[in-house]
Parts: structure tokens; C-alpha cells; sequence
């Protein structure tokens, strides 16, 4: 059986796996007051719905954010993909310029401009 270690560390390990620095950006993230965050602390409730989401937006491991055990694995703050539709010109274009930088004609650095300039359109 996991005991859970006090909701203060618990929320401080949510904190982290956002690489937030304080309870009222992890308030605003989630559009909630920071009050509704401070009265688990101080009643020292286990947040597990707080925990629950943070691993699904996350990818941080379960056992560190309740006992802070084991590792974090955080994958990072997942967002919704977006899909990426390119017309054929525009593939071609992405081509060129990946064969010009392949073949050493371009930098890196201009291959990046290039490259943001078909996508910025």
C-alpha cells in the first residue's frame, strides 16, 4: 500500500511537473482560485483529482507526486496536436531546401528561415 506523503508536498510536486514556481500559476492554469488549492494544504486532504489530472497533462509517475518516490518521468505539458497540412508546393519547396542544406549549399540557420517561411504563409 502507497501512503501518501502530506498534500503540501503533493502540490509542490504538481508545481513542479508543470515547472510552475508558485499555487496561484497552477490556479490560473487550471481556472480555479488559489484558495480552492490552499484549503487541501491546510486541511491537508489528498488531492487526488488534482494529481490525477496532472498526470494526464503531464505524464508525471504516480507514485512520485503522492510519495515522492521513484522518479518523475515527466514528459512535459501536453498539448493538442496540430495538424500539419502542406500543399504539394509547399512539399516541394520543403524538399528543395532540405537537399540544398543536405548538400551543404545552405546553413542550418537559413534552412530554419526557409523552412518557417513555408510554413508562416
Amino acid at each position: 500500500m502507497i501512503k501518501f506523503d502530506n498534500s503540501r508536498n503533493v502540490i509542490n510536486r504538481i508545481l513542479s511537473a508543470y515547472k510552475l514556481k508558485t499555487v496561484k500559476s497552477l490556479a490560473d492554469r487550471w481556472d480555479i482560485t488559489a484558495s480552492v488549492i490552499g484549503s487541501r494544504v491546510q486541511r491537508n486532504t489528498f488531492p487526488s483529482d488534482f494529481v490525477i489530472k496532472c498526470i494526464l497533462d503531464t505524464g508525471a509517475d504516480l507514485k512520485w507526486l503522492c510519495t515522492g518516490e521513484g522518479e518523475p518521468n515527466i514528459d512535459g505539458i501536453k498539448t493538442e496536436k496540430k495538424s500539419i497540412e502542406l500543399s504539394s508546393e509547399a512539399l516541394e519547396k520543403l524538399e528543395r531546401i532540405a537537399a540544398l542544406k543536405n548538400s551543404g549549399a545552405i546553413t542550418d540557420d537559413e534552412y530554419q528561415l526557409l523552412k518557417s517561411s513555408i510554413f508562416n504563409k
